[in-house]
């Protein structure tokens, strides 16, 4: 695909207002489900992310780092980078967990092409690549879910299971009482099926199809012994908020991209984004496989799944591409000039 580019020297931005009316978290699933076969037929150039770390988890704030996500995409023709900054208890002082900035840039130039506000492109390709998941190890006849955490993935998690299962019902967990009223209100307008909100996680996932966690816990808030048969849970903080034990108790454990996740597993992430005393050898394979149908996926209806992946740079710039595109046909978004050219 070759990409339009504007005039050099100019580029788009796109707040998140922006990226919110030009394409919703539901509209980026196909571009992650190509996203993860490109990576699997060597489609995509990236690296981890390059972390510089800010604080250690048991800090005040827990743990926080900023880091970069570079990557080129092939077959987009486009390659480009999210600068993210991440304090896991940002809340606590009125703050949000994650924020970030995103650029891309033509494959064919290097030229810029637009700056997007990252944090809504975060959710909207993590809610997107837990959706991918689910696709493949959750029940297809799915129809109640759990979030658990109630902030903007929770909101972007619903939109993208929503459109993926014949939903319902939703249990809307958060130990915030406000929070979890806003969310059940604002998702009630937005789904056929019926929200209802729960203080306790045990109460709310029982009798759940799918359940996302979506917490900034730093601590298991839900059992292995609370999971039943035929439950896929959607691990969007890896095993910090849901325990840890399920990692090997569960049927098929997913990972995403094996290059990524081993960070948290058995590398040097250790401790800091995941807990101590996870194993390889409970992984059941990788996504990018199970899509390309190298490794299977869900197989009985009892079986109790979960997929995790901490997010790669790919994922961020393919959607960040097509929110561009998206926006680019609807005029959406303000020009930036950062220099004039002179031939």
């Amino acid at each position: 695909m070759e990409t339009d580019s504007p005039s050099p020297g100019e580029l788009l931005f796109l707040s998140r207002d922006d990226i919110g009316a030009a394409a919703s978290p539901e509209d980026c699933l196909e571009r992650v489900e190509d996203t993860f076969r490109w990576v699997g037929d060597g489609q995509v150039e990236q690296t981890n992310p390059i972390e510089i770390w800010l604080a250690k988890r048991g800090d005040e704030f827990g743990f926080g780092n900023v880091s970069s996500y570079p990557a080129y995409i092939e077959p987009l023709g486009v390659a480009g980078n999210k600068w993210l900054g991440v304090y896991q208890q940002n809340a606590r002082r009125g703050l949000p967990t994650l924020s970030a900035v995103n650029v891309l840039s033509d494959a064919s130039t290097a030229m810029p092409l637009a700056l997007l506000e990252g944090q809504l492109v975060t959710g909207m390709r993590t809610a997107c690549h837990a959706g991918v998941g689910a696709k493949y190890l959750a029940r297809p006849e799915s129809s109640t879910l759990a979030i658990v955490g109630c902030g903007m993935e929770g909101r972007t998690h619903l939109r993208v299971m929503d459109a993926l299962f014949d939903l319902e019902r939703i249990n809307a967990c958060d130990i915030d009482d406000e929070t979890r009223e806003t969310f059940v209100g604002e998702m009630n307008e937005q789904t056929d099926a019926t929200v209802e909100g729960y203080a306790d996680a045990e109460s709310a996932i029982s009798g759940a199809d799918v359940i996302c966690m979506v917490t900034t816990a730093e601590s298991p808030i839900v059992m292995a012994e609370w999971i039943e048969p035929g439950t896929h849970i959607a691990a969007t903080n890896g095993f910090q908020d849901l325990d840890p034990t399920f990692s090997a108790a569960a049927d098929k454990w997913v990972i995403g991209v094996e290059e990524r996740d081993r960070l948290w597993i058995d590398g040097e992430e250790v401790g800091i984004t995941a807990p101590e005393g996870l194993s390889y050898d409970d992984v059941h394979g990788e996504l990018t496989d199970v899509v390309t149908g190298e490794t299977t996926g869900r197989e009985s209806a009892d079986e109790r799944t979960v997929m995790v992946h901490m997010g790669m740079p790919a994922l961020d710039v393919a959607v960040s591409h097509l929110v561009y595109e998206r926006a680019k046909q609807a005029g959406i978004g303000s020009s930036l000039r950062l220099f004039d050219h002179q031939p």
